[in-house]
């Protein structure tokens, strides 16, 4: 259990999160040792009660792109379109399962809004350590980390994409972003 008291401990929380994405990009590159990937995410669900891992491949994403070519930064960033999202989930069920019994305690709308923002802060954060540790190392200059908010947008989407990744990336991702939610 991930609490303290009666309130979510945020510091154990990202350190099992960092502990379940460790081992869900590991069991992926192991199960597929012959593929070279172009990207690594997390992704919550827009009432925070989940946390997902997601792994792209960079053949796949090559052939998504030629299958639909207007839509290349769309495959490139959302990882629910990635060929292992999804896989590796398992290490996160206990993480969710404290999520949600957490937000069935929410009382109101604000104390939710401010516990996702923590939830979603605690991700990128979890990314940002994992690339310090230079575990996403195996990805070329065009790999992408993303953390995301399925089904739904967030205002600090940019945000989290510009700390995660070069400026050159980040560049891309603000010029589409900002292209397909007009």
């Amino acid at each position: 259990m991930i609490v303290r008291g009666a309130e979510l401990d945020f510091q154990e929380l990202q350190s099992r999160i960092k502990d379940a994405a460790e081992s869900a990009f590991r069991e992926v590159r192991s199960r597929y040792p012959n593929e070279e990937f172009c990207g690594y995410g997390l992704y919550s669900d827009p009432d925070a009660i989940t946390v997902c891992p997601a792994v792209n491949a960079c053949a796949h994403l090559e052939k998504v792109i030629a299958d639909d070519p207007d839509d290349e930064e769309y495959y490139r960033w959302s990882p629910g379109e990635w060929n292992h999202e999804f896989e590796g989930a398992g290490y996160f069920r206990e993480i969710s399962s404290s999520l949600a019994n957490e937000v069935k305690g929410i009382k109101s709308p604000e104390e939710h809004r401010r516990f996702k923002q923590q939830l979603y802060e605690c991700c990128v954060t979890v990314l940002e350590d994992i690339k310090r540790d230079r575990f996403f190392s195996d990805m070329g200059e065009s790999g992408v980390l993303v953390f995301t908010v399925s089904d739904a947008e967030n205002e600090s989407e940019c945000d989290w994409i510009d700390c995660l990744n070069r400026m050159v990336l980040a560049v891309r991702f603000r010029n589409w972003f900002g292209a397909s939610s007009v």
